[in-house]
């Protein structure tokens, strides 16, 4: 088992819950002060960051939906010139999403995580297949790197292919879909790790990819709605954990809502997913991480 962070990823519950308070405190009073889009919805509402003094106070504010967001200017989401942001994207739930230097490096510091609990490092040859106009794959090269990988772009299932063939590969990080059209093509001596994008946990995809290996792979959510990969992830026992030092999750009705923790150039204040899920915090998993585990329905 591979724990790249054990001071942060083994924490105590005393230790995380101390944290996810004074990030979210900290977030949310950034909201206020900077977000026109939060100044607006919380109009009235008498919302201060000290107030939240215990998790369950986190519950008596609002959520915030996909349609919110959808319909507000991005310019009303961002706390600062646009001068102050690196990167903007789209989201694959079609929300733009801007990023500032400290964001971006938080975001391959989520991306390292998962990658080393998958045995990526310096000895490893990585194929990275997929759009390289996402933001998610840039992070995950990014992160890749960090970690000391040879890492291997391929914009096409074509280009892996061809890649895997010359270089050897020891690892491949893919979308479901394009690993069940390498299957289809029965290409050989696929590398013996095999990590798995995805971005919806209903597809069925993932389910007969499994089977044809007769074992679990390795998964990375891609966040529709946040615009990086890796808030939620397998580990090396299968079970399903989100990284809540960085994203403070909750269930509500059922449905995951998460609140990042570190957003600057676009913080979202408990975002309500579509996510039928459940959270378990009475065990530690087998992996040692102290993270959320949580269950996912299909």
């Amino acid at each position: 088992i591979m724990v790249i962070n054990p001071r942060v990823e083994m924490m105590t519950t005393e230790e995380k819950v101390e944290l996810i308070l004074q990030r979210f405190r900290k977030n949310l009073r950034w909201a206020l002060e900077k977000s026109s889009f939060y100044k607006k919805k919380y109009n009235g509402l008498d919302i201060h960051a000290e107030d939240i003094k215990t998790l369950s106070d986190i519950r008596n504010l609002p959520v915030t939906t996909r349609d919110e967001l959808i319909q507000a200017s991005a310019f009303d989401l961002l706390t600062g010139p646009l001068s102050q942001t690196l990167r903007f994207n789209r989201t694959i739930s079609g929300l733009y999403r801007g990023f500032t230097a400290d964001d971006i490096a938080r975001n391959i510091d989520i991306a390292i995580r998962p990658l080393a609990s998958n045995d990526i490092n310096k000895t490893s040859t990585l194929i990275i297949c997929g759009n390289y106009s996402s933001q998610y794959l840039l992070d995950l090269h990014y992160a890749a790197e960090a970690l000391g990988a040879t890492v291997l772009p391929c914009n096409s299932v074509d280009a892996a292919i061809d890649v895997i063939g010359i270089f050897n590969a020891t690892s491949l990080i893919i979308s479901a879909k394009n690993l069940k059209t390498m299957i289809e093509r029965n290409v050989e001596h696929l590398p013996p790790k095999i990590i798995v994008l995805i971005d919806n946990f209903q597809d069925t995809t993932l389910d007969e990819i499994e089977h044809h290996f007769h074992h679990p792979l390795a998964k990375v959510y891609m966040s529709k709605y946040f615009g990086f990969a890796g808030i939620i992830f397998t580990c090396e026992h299968n079970h399903v954990h989100v990284q809540d030092d960085y994203l403070y999750p909750e269930v509500v009705d059922n449905k995951l809502v998460i609140t990042p923790l570190t957003f600057e150039a676009m913080p979202i204040i408990r975002f309500q997913t579509k996510l039928t899920a459940s959270i378990d915090y009475k065990h530690t998993c087998e992996c040692g991480r102290t993270f959320a585990t949580i269950q996912l329905e299909k």
